[in-house]
C-alpha cells in the first residue's frame, strides 16, 4: 500500500510492521472519554489536578460502566468515530476497563488507554488488554528517574514506567509517549527521545504546559513553566533523533516560530489538531468533556453538531445549563433537533472544514485566551498560528516571537503538516491509501 501518499515503514520496530505512514491529512475521527478523575498519581501539571485532589468533587468518582459504554456509543454512532482515547483520571484502575475495552471493539471504536503505566507491569496485566482488543497505549512519560518521580508526585513511578513498556514490547503491544514539557524535564527532552528510540515507541508527544482547566487558576508559575527559548535547543534535538530514526513526533500548543523550519511540519496548533488522527475530533469533544459526560451521577447530555448554536450549548450562553437538561421536555427535544438540523446544513453549505476551523479559533482566542505579540503582526504565518497563551504572555515578555517574514501570507493550516509522515492505523487505511 504505498504511493505518493502513504510508504510502508519495512524497518518499523517489531509489533509496528503493519503500520505504514502517509502524508494525506483528513480531520481526525477520534473521540475521547473521560471516566472520571481518579488517579494513582498526582501529577502537579495535571489539567484536573483539584478534581483528582478532592475526593469530593463531582467530577473525581469514576462513573458507571454502563454510562461510559452510552458515551462511547454516541461517539461511535451519532459522531461517526472510529477511534477513542479512554482516560480518567487514571483509567487501569477502572472497574470494568477490560469490559470496556473489548466493548469498543465490538461496535467499531478503536481503543486508546492514556496511562501513567503504575499497574500495568504486573504479571499477566497487559495480557488481559490485548486479548480485550486494546489497540495501543499512549504512556505519559514525564521525564526520566526521579525527574519524573518528583513531577507526578509518586516514587518508583518511572521505574515502573519502564517496566510496562518493556512488556508491551515483549507483547507486540503498540504505545507511545506523552510528555508534558514543564520546566525541570526540560533538558531530559533529547533523553526521552533516546528511550522511545531504545523501546520502539512508534510516536512522541511533546505537550506544553499549559493551563488548561484547573491550572487556569494561577498554578502555572515562572518556577515550574519553561520559556520558550529554553525548550527551544532541546525539543530541536529530540525532533532530529526522532526523526532520524523515523518515529512520528509531534508538538503541541507552541508558537510556530519556535520551530526550526524542518520541523514546522510536528507543530500542532488548534487549527492543526483537527488534522491530528492521534488527536480527537473537536466536534465529538465538545460533547464529551461537558460535566454530564465526565461525572458520575446522571444521565447524558443531548447530542448536538458545530455550527448555529453549538457555542452557547456547550459554553452553556442562552440555552440552558451546560450540566443540566430537562431531556424529555418536548421544548428541548425540538430545540436540539433544530440544532442539529442547523449544524448538518451549516457543515454541508460552509464545508466542514470550514467550521472545525472556526470552533477552533474559538477554542484557543476566546475559551484559552491566546493572543498575538507585536511582531506576530508581521509574521507571515500569524493566520495558522495561535500565538502565545496569554499567562505565558503575562509571566514573561513577548520578545521571543520571531515573525516569518521571507514568505507569502499562509491561511492554510496543513500548510507544513502536509510534509509529516504520519503513522496509520488500522482504521485509516482506507482514506490513507
Amino acid at each position: 500500500m504505498t504511493d505518493e501518499n502513504t510508504e510502508a515503514r519495512p524497518e518499523m520496530p517489531k509489533g509496528h510492521e503493519t503500520l505504514p505512514r502517509t502524508r494525506k491529512r483528513v480531520l481526525t475521527r477520534r473521540g475521547v472519554v473521560w471516566l472520571g478523575q481518579t488517579c494513582n498519581q498526582r501529577c502537579y501539571f495535571c489539567y484536573f489536578i483539584q478534581s483528582i485532589a478532592d475526593a469530593h468533587h463531582p467530577e473525581h468518582a469514576f462513573m458507571s460502566l454502563d454510562k461510559a459504554k452510552a458515551v462511547c456509543k454516541t461517539l461511535r454512532e451519532f459522531y461517526g468515530n472510529t477511534a477513542v482515547d479512554i482516560q480518567g483520571g487514571e483509567p487501569t484502575i477502572f472497574p470494568g476497563i477490560l469490559e470496556l475495552i473489548a466493548y469498543c471493539r465490538e461496535i467499531g471504536l478503536y481503543p486508546t488507554l492514556i496511562t501513567n503505566g503504575i499497574a500495568l507491569p504486573k504479571p499477566g496485566v497487559l495480557e488481559g488488554y490485548k486479548e480485550a482488543g486494546i489497540r495501543d497505549f499512549l504512556v505519559s512519560l514525564h521525564g526520566l528517574g526521579d525527574v519524573h518521580d518528583e513531577v507526578v508526585g509518586k516514587k518508583g513511578a518511572s521505574e515502573k514506567i519502564i517496566a510496562a513498556v518493556e512488556r508491551m514490547r515483549e507483547l507486540e503491544i503498540p504505545f507511545r509517549f506523552n510528555c508534558t514539557m514543564s520546566k525541570p524535564v526540560i533538558p531530559l527532552l533529547p533523553e526521552i527521545a533516546k528511550k522511545a528510540i531504545e523501546y520502539d515507541a512508534y510516536g512522541v508527544n511533546y505537550i506544553h504546559f499549559n493551563p488548561f482547566v484547573d491550572q487556569e487558576t494561577g498554578r502555572r508559575t515562572a518556577e515550574n513553566v519553561a520559556r520558550y527559548r529554553d525548550i527551544r535547543p532541546y525539543l530541536t534535538e529530540a525532533i532530529d533523533l526522532l526523526e532520524e530514526a523515523k518515529i512520528e513526533v509531534n508538538v503541541r500548543y507552541l508558537p510556530l516560530c519556535i520551530a526550526e523550519e524542518r520541523h514546522r511540519k510536528n507543530f500542532y496548533n488548534w487549527q492543526q489538531l483537527p488534522y491530528d488522527t492521534h488527536e480527537w475530533d473537536l466536534q465529538s469533544w465538545c460533547w464529551s468533556m461537558m460535566k454530564p459526560q465526565v461525572m458520575r451521577d446522571g444521565g447524558l447530555f443531548p447530542t448536538f453538531l458545530l455550527g448555529p448554536g453549538a457555542s452557547r450549548i456547550y459554553r452553556g450562553d442562552n440555552f440552558g445549563p451546560r450540566d443540566r437538561i430537562e431531556q424529555g421536555s418536548r421544548r428541548e427535544r425540538m430545540r436540539f433537533a433544530f440544532q442539529r438540523l442547523a449544524g448538518r446544513i451549516a457543515q454541508v453549505i460552509l464545508g466542514k472544514e470550514v467550521v472545525i476551523r472556526e470552533e477552533a479559533r474559538r477554542r484557543a482566542f476566546v475559551d484559552l485566551n491566546y493572543r498575538y505579540q507585536p511582531a506576530c503582526q508581521r509574521c507571515a504565518l500569524q493566520n495558522i498560528c495561535d500565538g502565545f497563551h496569554g499567562d505565558y504572555a503575562d509571566l514573561f515578555d513577548g520578545d521571543e516571537a520571531e515573525p516569518v517574514t521571507m514568505a507569502p501570507r499562509n491561511d492554510d493550516p496543513c500548510t507544513f503538516i502536509r510534509k509529516q509522515l504520519k503513522v496509520v492505523e488500522q482504521e485509516d487505511r482506507e482514506w490513507a491509501t
